[in-house]
């Protein structure tokens, strides 16, 4: 087995958001949620770890004190971030090199959740967060507290994935009630290795209560293109138990046809809709993810 790399540390996952967030752009348009319509909300005294560019200077000179402007949309949108935690999210390669690290599926997506909350939240924006399986749980409501948020990531650095499927159409419904009538925009983590049709219905119903949509679909090297090594494998399905033997040779360019073919239909389901879509590969640091993320977003939205 390779060995599992919590790519931020056992205890360190707010800390790693924090770093990762500091890396980006986080000036007043770097948000999961910032587009149109964006108005001066508020002040909030300055706390240690946030970025002095988005300090407000002249009140400084006014009191001898730090404060940051808060901004919100004019119509104030939770993010609402939901990690796949079913058991195939708990893999990493198939064949462990020497003396090499490889971050599992769940581990990337711990990261990027975090820092999607961290980067929403220290925007001004409200975020909420769960994970998970065959149904929702670890569920937080919506803040904008940084107290809170290290009690969200805290929990998030604690969970596991847990034997069986994901139920994602299931646990997005269980969301939906929790919502009351108000809009939000709900990010999916995912490797969404699942029939797309069901997944979409679903998804169809969000957007028609008005919600929005952001899919990132979490996926290893090995699962995008199979190893073309000569040595057999024997591939057990992490989620149903289930096993096959086979050469990677003989299958590699069938299943390459056949994960492409998902992956191609799925980024066109979504798209169609107007939902925003975004492939994080592991071996991708998650900086230049992110960074592509906004760029698109901010793109897409003027």
């Amino acid at each position: 087995m390779p060995r599992r790399d919590p790519i931020a540390g056992l205890d360190g996952l707010y800390f790693a958001a924090k770093q990762l967030v500091d890396g980006l752009y986080t000036g007043r348009h770097a948000s999961p949620l910032r587009g149109s319509g964006i108005e001066f909300h508020d002040y909030r005294p300055y706390t240690p770890g946030d970025d002095l560019r988005d300090i407000d200077w002249k009140r400084y000179g006014r009191t001898d004190r730090y404060y940051l402007k808060r901004y919100r949309r004019e119509t104030d949108l939770n993010l609402h971030i939901m990690v796949d935690g079913s058991a195939s999210m708990d893999f990493a390669q198939l064949r462990a090199k020497p003396q090499s690290v490889m971050p599992t599926k769940f581990a990337v997506a711990q990261q990027l959740a975090a820092a999607l909350t961290t980067l929403a939240i220290r925007h001004g924006d409200r975020a909420a967060m769960g994970v998970f399986d065959q149904q929702l749980r670890c569920l937080h409501p919506p803040t904008g507290s940084l107290r809170q948020l290290q009690v969200m990531i805290a929990d998030l650095e604690q969970a596991e994935p847990v034997q069986g499927e994901a139920n994602l159409a299931g646990s997005l419904e269980q969301l939906s009630h929790t919502l009351r009538g108000h809009k939000a925009a709900i990010a999916v983590v995912s490797d969404l290795l699942d029939e797309i049709e069901p997944m979409m219905d679903v998804l169809d119903r969000l957007r028609f209560a008005g919600h929005e949509v952001l899919v990132f679909q979490v996926l290893t090297p090995d699962e995008l293109a199979l190893p073309t090594e000569p040595r057999g494998l024997r591939l057990i399905d992490s989620e149903l138990g289930s096993a096959v033997n086979t050469r990677p040779q003989q299958v590699a360019a069938s299943y390459h046809e056949l994960i492409q073919s998902h992956l191609t239909t799925l980024r066109r389901s979504l798209q169609a809709r107007g939902m925003d879509y975004t492939l994080v590969k592991t071996s991708e640091p998650l900086i230049g993810v992110l960074r592509r993320y906004l760029q698109q977003r901010a793109a897409r939205v003027r």
